[in-house]
């Protein structure tokens, strides 16, 4: 019920309020209706998190684990992007295999990175994949 109220009221301010407050056209609502639910699902979060400790006790990751895995995000991310706008420059596509050439790469960068830091699920996916790559396998 939080949420959706949340979200109701967070949407109206941030889709057809903000945007004349900030001087930017209407349409660009829509960002902050996608804001504002995303910002109602965190709130939901905490508190569904919060109850949960009160019930079973401390739950969550390590903030080390989440650094590594935010890491490797952020990295992957930032390799994503170059190859978009390298891929923008040669050649514009269609935004469906402009994703699969843009993913691609992403994927690979962070399964390596996560891998590289410790993972051990990242760990386990690249190993699946090489055992399926012959020559490779093990």
């Amino acid at each position: 019920a939080i949420r959706v109220l949340l979200t109701t009221v967070l949407g109206y301010l941030c889709a057809v309020q903000l945007p004349p407050l900030l001087g930017v056209p209407i349409r660009w609502g829509a960002v902050g209706l996608t804001a504002s639910a995303g910002l109602a699902g965190w709130v939901e979060f905490v508190l569904l998190r919060r109850k949960l400790n009160h019930r079973i006790g401390r739950s969550g990751l390590p903030l080390s684990f989440v650094m590594k895995l935010w890491g490797a995000a952020f990295i992957a991310a930032a390799v994503g992007w170059g190859v978009k706008l390298a891929l923008a420059k040669i050649h514009p596509l269609h935004p469906i295999p402009a994703a699969a050439i843009i993913l691609g790469p992403y994927g690979i960068t962070y399964f390596l990175l996560a891998s590289a830091v410790g993972v051990t699920e990242a760990r386990a996916v690249i190993s699946k994949i090489l055992r399926r790559i012959p020559g490779l396998g093990r």
